[in-house]
């Protein structure tokens, strides 16, 4: 068994721990949006969103990039799936995620 990096679940751990944040994390699984696309799906304010989103970019769980003037975001799904794997290995739970 694995140990359990403390510093880097805590980190997934937070951005996973809101129910706003599963909701975008949900939209983003689907497909990149803007901050706009996910306020109208979400229907928060947009300075609550960014704050959701930053907090969701520091755990590297959600990635950005420019087009313009437009800033797009997306899941980061290999570092989900790393996270899902390296911690069910620190428990000794044995768990296969498909990439996509």
């Amino acid at each position: 068994m694995a140990k359990i990096d403390d510093k880097i679940y805590s980190k997934y751990f937070k951005a996973f721990g809101d129910p706003t944040r599963l909701r975008i994390l949900s939209l983003l699984s689907a497909k990149e949006m803007t901050v706009n696309e996910i306020t109208k799906e979400i229907g928060l304010k947009q300075p609550t969103i960014s704050r959701h989103l930053a907090i969701l970019r520091e755990a590297e769980v959600v990635v950005d990039r420019r087009d313009g003037q437009q800033v797009f975001y997306s899941l980061n799904k290999l570092n989900v799936g790393n996270c899902c794997r390296g911690f069910c290995s620190c428990l000794a739970i044995g768990i296969k995620i498909k990439n996509n």
